[in-house]
């Protein structure tokens, strides 16, 4: 049955040997049966057959009967004497491959006419080139061991002299594979061999020779169509494809997090339609939890594909849909959407449909994050409230925890982090941000946009909770203890008390950092606060009592008369080198390992330890860690009341919209009118603590995009702004609202008028300005968001008199945001998006390639994508093929429309799949070669 899923990762062994082999220490009746059985209990999916020279057709043809499900390779292992005596070499053959013929060929060939000493298995070998042109001439792969494999290029030819390391280079380059005998060889290969040769697949397999004793050191998955074909692909990918290991990451992700992950999409034309002709849509689709890219020409149904989806899981963006919209599917009178049902059938198993007519959905969580082309084009030439929001969230998921404190988001950690220097300069300026904020959320929770969003998602997260519960690990028993194993079992026990002890100081740790990082925050502020009110002392004295009881410190005399500035600065030295203790104990030095390093090693000596065990017991360990991961997931859903998006937090926050909501708006507008008359200077921002902010996601950028020229960077700096005073007020309020700035004309005449009638020496007369302009927002709230462009830059700008103030800027290539044109924006969105983003729900992107010059496609996007998938779904439409390949998207689904019938149908599969390369190849208008060269060219 033909794969339409793409490329998935599966287990291969590509180096078994059978009863044929002149070697092989078991030749009874059975021994088929029971290689079939020890490959189908080790989840074995593909085969190669590789006896030493010999390829028994026969036997190869019984394997095949015996387990249909296993795809296995002719194969044949040499011997060659090419600067060694003992040279072995596996050739790999094509599933697909005429047996008849090849076996024939073989025998005639190599062994009847090339062989050399042929008189005995022992000293049988063949010349080099002999090996290489028989394998090329029938379209095969070779493998070679090595690393310290008995037999393999290493052990059996040195480096000692010249002639020696020019025969192993020659060699690498005629071979497509590396087969080791260790997992640490692999790591010696990319550290130091991939250095001075181009990389190649590196593989680790049994080399079993006795079918009752079927062990592997470690699984070899290859991430491919399980044919000839998927093998090939991996040359072009190697690291990408090809994982000795437990499991690869990618397929641990989706295990983990099975919610957040499509397995299938499905359209159907509902029992009775109410329009006639043929249908539009009829398909079900599995889907890659990797790279899915739609291509097709256009016209081809490629968007109404990603509007699909967008459409059940409910995706905010649905509004700037380019298929599924009133001008088109859902164009009246015959609204041919009403026809249709669309499915999606999450990895966990969980279904969610809906009509394609659909306007308004149940709730306002979305189960993906859909970019259509038109979101994408809107949000880059108005650079505004959701562009910013966006890129905020993702600075903020760089923060380490530690130093995050108490925000929780972007806009309160640079609160809190510049809090000591605003207050020494400015004395009041923090109230009045922290009032804005306040205010700002208080206004966001009275509408009733926000209190149907804590509705929707308790409710969200109680289902997920639900769901999460029905996905706990199947339970694995311990093995029982073998008495050959007590050694082992000891050993284990010793090491898991080890890393249980290291767990438990690394948390302790942390969590006194944390504390000590809060305590250096809160001392840091009342030092500023100290500076400049001394005297105005008595004003923080009930502050002073809580924070001196809180860190036990004691001052003997009055501290009313008394300076305890000193006793404070004394405590925050302290605070700082318990700090740096804390972080060379978490972290180490030069001079001493750390506890995180500590706990690395004994982790690495539990998996060594663990490598030697028999396969239960490495399930069972397997079992253990996935469990402890399911509980550590377990406790982020429940969470706290203090930790958004959990379901604690939901519920009580519902609790406050209910009863205490309303009395702390009005305190809160009423303090922040008082504030305002304190606060007549100018404010000052401190560029440090931004760019100690934006260090970790600068880092992550700058390994992404190397040493491009137009990379992206952060810049913090002070910026004149009360010449501009007119424009910004008017442009953060949209006059197209009822109000008193209603109209353009009636907008201007208004503010002009509030300025000529205001002195700006004055604070009692700026804020008449202040209250005036703010009516704006008192008339209508349910509607201040979408009538303010930024409500928190709105209200900072006016009471925090930011007529001189804070500029953040993002910059590309040197040039701010605002410089750049649509498509440069849209290349900063999209790295964001997809490269930087930590959100695990899937990525649906319409076109992302629209506006880019092919440069920035391939140095900017084609990286961003391939950094996507290695963390969540990414489904890219796009009629640029180009891009499937360069970023070697595991699935290809390709689109046709029926221009007759308007039939669209969905072919998908893997790159490697013939068919599929030939749709690619029609889009691209192009030859087969030219699609190979591309490959090469790309990846």
């Amino acid at each position: 049955m033909k794969n339409t899923r793409g490329s998935e990762w599966n287990k291969w062994d590509l180096h078994i040997h059978t009863a044929s082999s002149y070697d092989s220490p078991y030749k009874a009746d059975d021994a088929d049966e029971l290689l079939c059985q020890a490959l189908a209990e080790n989840d074995i999916k593909a085969v190669a057959i590789t006896d030493h020279f010999k390829i028994d057709k026969t036997r190869i043809e019984h394997l095949r009967k015996l387990a249909p499900e296993i795809v296995f390779f002719p194969g044949v292992e040499l011997r060659t004497d090419k600067g060694a005596n003992n040279l072995h070499l596996i050739l790999i053959f094509s599933e697909l491959s005429d047996l008849e013929t090849l076996s024939a060929d073989f025998n005639a060939i190599m062994l009847r006419t090339l062989a050399k000493s042929k008189e005995s298995d022992e000293t049988i070998y063949w010349q080099f080139d002999d090996i290489v042109e028989f394998c090329k001439n029938h379209g095969g792969l070779i493998s070679i061991h090595a690393g310290k494999k008995s037999n393999g290029i290493d052990k059996e030819i040195s480096n000692a002299l010249p002639v020696k390391e020019a025969i192993k280079s020659d060699i690498a380059k005629h071979v497509d594979f590396f087969e080791v005998g260790k997992k640490k060889d692999i790591v010696d290969y990319y550290k130091y061999v991939f250095k001075e040769i181009d990389e190649k697949p590196i593989i680790l397999c049994s080399d079993c020779h006795d079918p009752r004793k079927y062990s592997a050191k470690e699984s070899l998955w290859i991430k491919a169509n399980v044919t000839f074909e998927g093998l090939k692909q991996c040359i072009f990918q190697p690291s990408e494809r090809v994982y000795v290991g437990t499991i690869p990451a990618a397929v641990d992700r989706v295990n983990k997090n099975k919610k957040a992950n499509i397995d299938s999409l499905s359209v159907h034309r509902i029992i009775e339609p109410k329009n006639d002709g043929v249908s539009w849509f009829d398909f079900d689709i599995s889907l890659n939890a990797g790279l899915v890219a739609v291509i097709g020409n256009k016209g081809s149904g490629k968007s109404a594909f990603s509007d699909i989806i967008g459409q059940v899981c409910k995706c905010r963006t649905m509004g700037s849909a380019s298929f599924l919209n009133d001008n088109r599917f859902r164009k009246m009178p015959k609204n041919l959407a009403s026809d249709y049902i669309a499915e999606i059938k999450w990895k966990d198993g969980h279904l969610e449909r809906k009509g394609l007519d659909v306007n308004e959905f149940e709730t306002v969580i979305e189960d993906a994050q859909y970019l259509p082309q038109k979101y994408i084009e809107d949000v880059c030439n108005d650079i505004g409230n959701i562009f910013q929001e966006e890129i905020d969230k993702v600075i903020y998921s760089y923060v380490d925890r530690t130093e995050r404190g108490s925000a929780a988001n972007l806009a309160e950690l640079v609160k809190n982090k510049s809090q000591m220097i605003q207050i020494e300069m400015e004395g009041v300026y923090k109230e009045i941000e922290r009032l804005n904020e306040c205010i700002i959320r208080l206004e966001r929770k009275k509408t009733s946009q926000y209190r149907l969003l804590i509705v929707d998602s308790l409710k969200k997260y109680q289902e997920i909770l639900e769901r999460h519960e029905k996905n706990k690990p199947q339970e694995i028993k311990k093995p029982d203890e073998k008495e050959e194993n007590i050694q082992y079992q000891e050993k284990l026990k010793e090491i898991d008390k080890e890393i249980t002890e290291l767990n438990q100081k690394v948390e302790q740790n942390r969590d006194e950092l944390t504390k000590i990082n809060e305590a250096i925050g809160e001392t840091e502020q009342i030092i500023a606060k100290l500076r400049v009110l001394r005297s105005e002392f008595g004003d923080i004295k009930e502050e002073l009592n809580v924070y001196l009881k809180k860190y036990q410190l004691e001052i003997k005399e009055d501290f009313c008369l008394k300076d305890p500035l000193e006793i404070i600065e004394q405590y925050k030295n302290k605070l700082i080198t318990d700090k740096t203790i804390k972080q060379l104990t978490l972290n180490g030095s030069p001079m001493e390992k750390g506890l995180l390093n500590e706990l690395k090693i004994a982790h690495d000596k539990k998996n060594d330890l663990i490598s030697t065990s028999d396969i239960e017991e490495k399930k069972y360990q397997k079992y253990l860690n996935d469990l402890q991961d399911w509980e550590k997931e377990k406790q982020k859903i429940i969470g706290s009341q203090d930790t958004e998006d959990c379901l604690t937090y939901y519920k009580s926050e519902k609790e406050y919209l209910d009863n205490i909501l309303e009395t702390d708006y009005h305190r809160a507008r009423e303090e922040r009118n008082i504030k305002f008359k304190e606060l007549f200077v100018l404010k000052q921002r401190i560029v440090i603590i931004y760019q100690e902010i934006y260090a970790p996601i600068e880092q992550e950028i700058k390994k992404l995009l190397g040493d491009l020229e137009e990379t992206i960077e952060f810049q913090a700096e002070m910026q004149l702004m009360d010449n501009d005073f007119s424009n910004k007020i008017l442009s953060s309020i949209s006059q197209r609202f009822a109000g008193v700035f209603k109209g353009k004309t009636e907008a201007n005449n208004r503010i002009t008028r509030l300025l000529r009638s205001t002195e700006f020496s004055d604070e009692n007369s700026v804020l008449d300005l202040v209250n005036s302009i703010i009516l704006a927002v008192d008339e209508d709230i349910d509607n201040s968001e979408k009538k303010i462009t930024d409500k928190k830059e709105f209200y900072d700008y006016l009471y925090g008199l930011e007529y001189v103030g804070v500029s953040f800027k993002l910059k590309m290539g040197g040039r701010d945001l605002e410089e750049l044109s649509p498509g440069e924006r849209g290349i900063v969105l999209l790295i964001f998006y997809l490269a930087l983003s930590q959100n695990s729900i899937p990525i649906i992107i319409d076109q992302p390639e629209d506006n880019l010059d092919n440069q920035s496609v391939y140095n900017k996007l084609v990286p961003c994508i391939c950094a996507a998938k290695q963390k969540r779904q990414v489904i890219i439409v796009t009629h640029n093929p180009n891009i499937a390949v360069a970023c070697d998207a595991e699935q290809i689904i390709c689109c046709k429309m029926d221009k007759n019938t308007h039939k669209i149908t969905y072919l998908s599969g893997a790159i490697e799949d013939q068919e599929i390369k030939q749709n690619v190849v029609d889009i691209l208008e192009g030859t087969m070669p030219a699609f190979d060269l591309r490959r090469r060219k790309y990846v």
